[in-house]
Formats: structure tokens, C-alpha cells, sequence
């Protein structure tokens, strides 16, 4: 299987929709909505944790994301991990 080029944020597009539609002004009230840590909110809006890293959720974060979303979660893993087994771009190869 060859590499493939990961998007910095991909989530962000779709927490920053949901937010707008839940009138969340803020990372930390989405973070309330989701029942998650500002700092992973941050995180995943941003692509990388506070020392640059790519940031992955936990499952359960993973499921807490796709409940507040409205979008199944192997469609959120997909676009965390292009790679991943399952999803079109790995599918492709």
C-alpha cells in the first residue's frame, strides 16, 4: 500500500458547520456539546496537538464526535485515516 497525503484538519470543515448550527461561538462550548476537552476540540480543529503532532481521537471520542456531528463514525475514521481499511482512497489501491 502506498502513502497518502493526509488533510492537516480534516474535521475541521464539519465541526465548524455543526458549530455554526448549534451556535456554538466558541471551541469550548462545541467541546460542552460533545461532551469533550477544549483541547481536543482545539486540537482537531487545528490538525495537530500543542507540540505539532498529527491528532488522532480515542474511540470514544470517535463516537462522542460522530453523536454531536451526525455522521457515522467509520465515515469520521475515513477522514482521519485515508488509509485505513475500508475507505475509498485504500480501496483504490
Amino acid at each position: 500500500m502506498t502513502a497518502t497525503h493526509h488533510t492537516a484538519a480534516p474535521l475541521a470543515p464539519l465541526i465548524h458547520a455543526r458549530m455554526q448550527e448549534l451556535g456554538c461561538r466558541t471551541p469550548e462550548e462545541f467541546a460542552q456539546e460533545a461532551d469533550l476537552s477544549r483541547f481536543m476540540v482545539e486540537s482537531l480543529l487545528e490538525g495537530h496537538d500543542a507540540m505539532g503532532l498529527p491528532y488522532t481521537p480515542s474511540l470514544q471520542a470517535l463516537v462522542n464526535l460522530s453523536h454531536v456531528l451526525q455522521r457515522p463514525a467509520h465515515e469520521l475514521l475515513y477522514l482521519l485515516r485515508p488509509d485505513a481499511l475500508g475507505s475509498v482512497v485504500w480501496n483504490s489501491n
